[in-house]
Parts: C-alpha cells; sequence; structure tokens
C-alpha cells in the first residue's frame, strides 16, 4: 500500500512538472514566434532600400569609370561631335555587365536592369549628355545623390533641371522629381 501511494505521489509530481513544462514552453514558443515576426519586419522595411542602393551604386561606380574613359578618348579631338552610345559601348568604356553584345562582340546598346544607356553630343558638341531610362524611384533618389560631384556639369530629372554649371545639385528638387514616378529618364552632361 505504502508503494501504491508513493507511486500515486510520484505520478502527481510528474504530471505537475509535465505541466509546468508544457506552459513554458508556450511561452518560449511566443517569444520566438514574436521576435521571428519583428525581425521579418525589419527586413521587410530594409531590404527595398539595400537593394536600391546597391542597384543605384553599380551605376554610379560605372560612369565613374566610363566618364574618364569617354573624357580620355576625347582628349585630343575638338569636341564630342561624333560621339555614339554605339562607341562608347564598342570600345568598351563600359564594362561587360552593361554592354548587349553578339557573342563576345558589343552591339553597340549599353543595358541597365530597367533600361538603355545612350550618349550623345550637347551644348554645340563642346559636352557630353548621358541618359539613363527608367530609373525607379528609390534607385532615381541615390542615382542623382552622386550628380553633384564636379565630373558632371548638369543633371535633369524627367526633364527638370537639378544641377547646372553655375549651382549646386538641388537635392530637393531632385527628390521630388525621382518621387513623382516609377520610370524616371535621368540626364548628366559632363566635358573633356
Amino acid at each position: 500500500m505504502k508503494n501504491f501511494a508513493q507511486n500515486q505521489n510520484s505520478q502527481a509530481r510528474n504530471k505537475n512538472r509535465f505541466n509546468k513544462q508544457r506552459g513554458n514552453l508556450l511561452i518560449d514558443m511566443s517569444i520566438a514566434t514574436g521576435l521571428a515576426a519583428i525581425i521579418a519586419l525589419i527586413g521587410w522595411a530594409l531590404v527595398p532600400d539595400l537593394l536600391a542602393s546597391y542597384n543605384a551604386s553599380k551605376i554610379t561606380t560605372e560612369l565613374k569609370t566610363a566618364i574618364p574613359k569617354i573624357q580620355a578618348g576625347y582628349n585630343n579631338r575638338t569636341s564630342f561631335a561624333i560621339l555614339t552610345t554605339e562607341e562608347v559601348a564598342k570600345m568598351r568604356w563600359f564594362s561587360d555587365g552593361f554592354l548587349e553584345k553578339n557573342g563576345n562582340i558589343p552591339n553597340g546598346s549599353i543595358k541597365t536592369k530597367w533600361g538603355d544607356v545612350t550618349f550623345a553630343p550637347a551644348s554645340g558638341n563642346n559636352q557630353a549628355v548621358g541618359t539613363l531610362d527608367n530609373i525607379p524611384s528609390r534607385e532615381c533618389i541615390k542615382i542623382v545623390e552622386d550628380f553633384g560631384q564636379a565630373i558632371y556639369t548638369s543633371a535633369t530629372v524627367n526633364s527638370t533641371s537639378i544641377k547646372t554649371a553655375t549651382t549646386a545639385l538641388a537635392t530637393t528638387t531632385a527628390s521630388d522629381q525621382c518621387n513623382s514616378s516609377e520610370t524616371n529618364t535621368l540626364t548628366f552632361n559632363f566635358r573633356r
């Protein structure tokens, strides 16, 4: 009888321990689920900006490399009169990741993730103008921040001037224009 009573007491204690552990497990699971939700929410909020920064930096880094190559290619010429996108592509002044090619040979087109990059003479052939098409607003804002550098003499977003040869980059105007569309057109001028 004594063993039977001890067995029942032992079973009751084990049952109480199990119920306490189960209660703690539910609390632990709730905390873990809440933390996972917070982390997912933070990630959801940050990922678009991180992707925009990454995509924009690829373009701005490429321009910082390509423009000096174009300037060097035209250094001994009297003007940019014969500058074309095809020439920029075929001279490989842009890296292969931006060049549309037939096999290993550039076909004359320069592409971003969203659209074309084009080059042409501007301002009486004394400057060159580059154009980026279909740029989303987040990337647009990040790209135009770079237009404040001295390498660019002027720039526009959707045909609205954001920088001239005599004025600094108008960041508020630039961001307003970038936010007005998800398919922005950016132009930038530079000299030899």
